[in-house]
This record gives structure tokens, C-alpha cells and sequence, in this order.
């Protein structure tokens, strides 16, 4: 069991040209004295990536799918391809949201991108929840019909809090998934987010119209469709089900995510997750002055 930057055949074949177009990728070739199956190839190919993490501290990640390799070098295609053509910046960017873009835009991991796209969005939902909150309330305490002095507007009043908010271990929490339908709904574009993956894959507003995420039962959405309320709402669905079934992968679970094995469906949401952070981190800065 080697890994090895040459072929063991004369021939050119694709690992061929794959190691001499991305000289950074590795292959590994099994050598078997006698026949065994595919599955039992691959057993022994993640019990060897698993020795090596283990005794070298070095992580091997194996690609399955040519989207995976071929993805990294999509973006530099549609923008600004060299230092020398980038002017100097003319806004101010949170810090917290560049350090996990940084993070994403680094990584060769499919789940490292996705999370640390949608840590972008997270850095808002408890002030945009609260706030919305807060205006509701207003907006309810102000009603000329309401009467603090009738029990059943109380009552109504109360049962509204309740359900908007959950008190747990003497704390008080928050939907994650109306949280994050709030952040898109005030910082995202989806004229401009629909242009930007039209851009990038012309296949896969089609894809997320058509397609639900098998391993998350992440609905589909479509970026076309009428009315913007019922578009936000299906995205967030979409995207929460998503990182809840890759950060809560229990054993038993239906939906979860399954690392290498999930990468080519994983690989489809990373540029709606990555376009939509990318609008976050624009929309939330400050220009110079």
C-alpha cells in the first residue's frame, strides 16, 4: 500500500494528469496478491489514511469526486486573478466574519467550508432575533385594540412571547432557523445571490430548485420563485437542516451527514452558503471616512 505522485502503468491515464495539474494531490495504490472487492480496497485505504493521522499527525483527505478538485479554482475564473489587479480596500470588514471567511476560503474540507461560511450568518442571529423581538413587541404594546387592563390581550400577548422565545436551563433561547431567516432576509440580495451562482455553475439554481440534500432532507428551494417571504424562509430551511445534520451526526440519526462519503452533495451547497456570506460580510461594513 503506497502513495505515490507516479503511475505504476506506461500509460497516461487521468491520475496522471490530475498530479501533474495539481502537483499537491496524491494517490494511493493497493497492491493485492490475490483478487478482493472494491469495498474491501477501500477498508484498507481508510484504515492506512487513519494510521497516517495517527502516528505522523498528517490528514489525508481523499477525493471521490472531480467536482471536489475542480471547485477551488472556480472563483479565481470570475474575479480579479492576480494581486497586481486588486485595488487597496475601500471599506472597513468585521474582523470576526474576514478571520471565518479566511478559515472557509482556506480549507481543501468540504465540511470546514461549509460551517465556517455559516458561522458568517451565526455572528448576527441573537441581536437580529432580539431586535425583531423588540419591534414586534412595540408594535403589539402600541395596538390601539390592545388593553393592558384585559386579562385576554395579556394572555394573547404572553402566549406570543412564549412561543417566539424557550427558557432553557434558566436561560433564554432562540430559533436558530427564524434567526437565520432574519439575517437573510436583511442583509441578502437574491437577485444578486441567483446572478452570482448563475455566474459561478449555470446548473445549480436548477439543482437547488429541483434537488432536496438527500443526507439533511434539506428542502428545495427556488431562488426564482415568487415573493421573497416564502423564498427566505425555504433557503434558511435549506441551509439550518444542512448544518444540523453535519454538526449533530449521531449515531441512529436519518439525517446526517456522513464525511467523504456525503462530500459530492455537500460540495453543490457550498457556493450558495459561500455567496451568501460574502453578501453578509459586504453588507455589514463601513466604507473609509
Amino acid at each position: 500500500m503506497l502513495l505515490d505522485r507516479t503511475s505504476a502503468a506506461d500509460d497516461t491515464d487521468i491520475f496522471d494528469l490530475l498530479r501533474r495539474a495539481i502537483p499537491r494531490f496524491l494517490s494511493l495504490r493497493i497492491e493485492s496478491d490475490r483478487d478482493r472487492s472494491a469495498s474491501e480496497m477501500a477498508r484498507f485505504a481508510d484504515s492506512f489514511f487513519f494510521e497516517v493521522g495517527y502516528n505522523v499527525d498528517c490528514a489525508i483527505v481523499p477525493q471521490r469526486y472531480l467536482e471536489e478538485v475542480l471547485r477551488t479554482g472556480r472563483i479565481a475564473g470570475l474575479r480579479r486573478g492576480r494581486f497586481d489587479d486588486i485595488d487597496a480596500p475601500r471599506r472597513y470588514y468585521l474582523p470576526d466574519l474576514i478571520y471565518h471567511y479566511a478559515l472557509a476560503v482556506g480549507a481543501e474540507n468540504a465540511f470546514l467550508q461549509y460551517i465556517s461560511y455559516y458561522h458568517v450568518a451565526e455572528h448576527f442571529f441573537e441581536s437580529i432575533f432580539w431586535d425583531d423581538i423588540v419591534l414586534r413587541v412595540k408594535d403589539r404594546l402600541t395596538q390601539p385594540g390592545f388593553s393592558y387592563k384585559r386579562k385576554k390581550d395579556l394572555v394573547s400577548f404572553i402566549k406570543y412571547i412564549v412561543k417566539a422565545i424557550d427558557v432553557r436551563d434558566e436561560s433564554l433561547t432562540f430559533s436558530e432557523q427564524t434567526a437565520l431567516r432574519l439575517t437573510l432576509e436583511k442583509y441578502i440580495d437574491l437577485k444578486r445571490l441567483k446572478a452570482e451562482i448563475d455566474e459561478y455553475d449555470d446548473s445549480l439554481v436548477g439543482h437547488y430548485s429541483s434537488a432536496i440534500v438527500s443526507f439533511s432532507e434539506g428542502n428545495t428551494v427556488d431562488l426564482q420563485g415568487p415573493g421573497q417571504g416564502p423564498v427566505f424562509s425555504a433557503l434558511a430551511s435549506r441551509i439550518y437542516k444542512t448544518r444540523c445534520a453535519m454538526v449533530h451526526s449521531k449515531d441512529g440519526e436519518k439525517a446526517r451527514y456522513m464525511p467523504f462519503k456525503d462530500d459530492h452533495l455537500l460540495v453543490k451547497e457550498i457556493p450558495l452558503m459561500r455567496f451568501i456570506a460574502e453578501q453578509i460580510i459586504i453588507g455589514t461594513s463601513s466604507i473609509y471616512g
